[in-house]
């Protein structure tokens, strides 16, 4: 065995010695090599250390920050998972100061500590259970939607064609849309309306809740009801009635009694701006509610003079006593004559064939005439008339009274005439109106 030169112990630095004493030799070696080992430990220990502070710190930063799980795509956006990051056991999660619910701890989960997206808990996974159900109700909810808004848009057109119904149920709401009136506005006494493509004298007065005799009473200028011509203008009142203006001398008593007016109608219609009879004033204009165009006789006596009032006459209800009803020319053809037009109706007839009156009244002309021939005219009463021309014979005598269907004459071809025929005419205030819109 080799021996190493007899060296200063205290020399020996940097390496271990081997002592000479064989009996001393494994003593050292086991000091020299528990030596080793300490220091190990030591720094073994100090990087655990650190290691634990650096974790501390960084799950410190962490604690109470959820991480959120994104839903599968058909999941609503509220449905979404939220998972709490597991805390360690021996690790207490401190209360926040905001005064909200902490955190919930929850066991971590090892794909949660690599940093990868987290297993969801029990409590997380149960939203993915209910996806099914959470659909169900989402189809539900627009199911019921879409009805509620069906049964919606169903009630506004029920609520519209309630409104449209209402309004062709409501004169006065026509006049009042057909005026651009705000509903419950105020009607005015008349208005002017513009016959337009197909109109005739009945169907304006459908359209606005009148009688036809109502469109032609305040419209004498229609020769033809059937026969309007587009673009005319149209004096109507709002209801039935007689649009007058007031004349100087007249009263409201008189003029009720002679358009047979209804009084207190006329008194309470707004539009009139009166209360009592003596507000009427000359100029003024006044819907005669009820009132028809039969005026009085010109032998009509003031009420003032203690007369006993005025003669009233009702709208004749014409008819045409004669068996033939075959026309060879209509009112309102061209002529050569002063009004520029047929003013009546021709009506084809074998001459003898006897010609009654059309309504009762006084027999105002029976002559003869160049152009008419042989003619009789009656007196109705209020304004009417009626003409019978080219007679052969003459059977009444002027200033007679004849009633409805009395036998005035025959049918002839006297005067300017073709051919055997009756011409008959009716008279309203002294224009010429169609026959046929007055003939019952």
């Amino acid at each position: 065995m080799l021996r190493l030169s007899e060296v200063p112990l205290s020399s020996r630095l940097g390496g271990w010695a081997l002592i000479d004493s064989p009996h001393q030799r494994p003593h050292q070696f086991i000091a020299a090599t528990g030596q080793q080992w300490s220091f190990a430990i030591a720094i073994a220990a100090a990087l655990v250390a650190i290691s634990a502070v650096i974790f501390d710190l960084r799950l410190s930063s962490q604690v109470g920050l959820p991480v959120v799980i994104l839903p599968p795509a058909e999941t609503e956006p509220a449905q979404r998972t939220t998972a709490q990051v597991a805390l360690p056991p021996a690790t207490t999660v401190p209360t926040e100061t905001s005064g909200s619910s902490a955190p919930t701890a929850t066991d971590r989960s090892p794909s949660a500590t690599s940093g990868a997206e987290g297993t969801a808990t029990p409590a997380a996974s149960a939203p993915a259970a209910t996806q099914p159900a959470l659909a169900d109700s989402a189809s539900s909810e627009t199911s019921a939607v879409t009805a509620a808004l069906t049964e919606t848009s169903s009630e506004v057109e029920s609520s519209a064609a309630a409104t449209e119904t209402a309004t062709l149920n409501d004169p006065a709401a026509r006049i009042r849309d057909y005026l651009d009136l705000h509903a419950g506005a105020q009607l005015p006494v008349s208005f002017s309306y513009v016959i337009e493509q197909g109109d005739t004298a009945s169907s304006i007065a459908k359209r606005f809740g009148l009688q036809e005799a109502t469109v032609l009473f305040n419209n004498f200028d229609i020769y033809d009801p059937n026969l309007l011509s587009i673009g005319q203008s149209l004096t109507l009142p709002p209801v039935d009635g007689l649009v007058y203006t007031v004349q100087s001398g007249d009263l409201f008593d008189v003029l009720m009694e002679r358009y047979q007016g209804d009084r207190a109608a006329t008194l309470a219609y707004p539009a009139n701006g009166i209360s009592s009879p003596d507000q009427i004033f000359v100029g003024q204009k006044l819907l005669l509610v009820q009132g028809s165009a039969s005026v009085a006789s010109s032998g009509v006596s003031d009420v003032s003079s203690g007369g006993q009032g005025a003669q009233v006459w009702t709208v004749p209800a014409f008819v045409l006593y004669l068996r033939y009803d075959k026309i060879s020319d209509y009112f309102g053809t061209p002529r050569g004559n002063a009004a520029g037009y047929h003013t009546g109706v021709d009506f084809i007839a074998p001459v003898g064939e006897l010609v009654g009156a059309a309504a009762a009244g006084r027999i105002s002309v029976a002559t003869w005439d160049p152009s008419y021939g042989n003619w009789v005219e009656i007196d109705h009463g209020g304004g009417y008339r009626s003409r019978y021309a080219h007679l052969d014979i003459i059977n009444v005598r002027e200033g007679q009274w004849v009633d409805a269907g009395s036998y005035i004459g025959t049918v002839g071809n006297t005067g300017y005439s073709s051919g055997s025929h009756l011409h008959f005419e009716i008279i309203v205030d002294g224009q010429a109106v169609n026959p046929l819109a007055w003939l019952n």
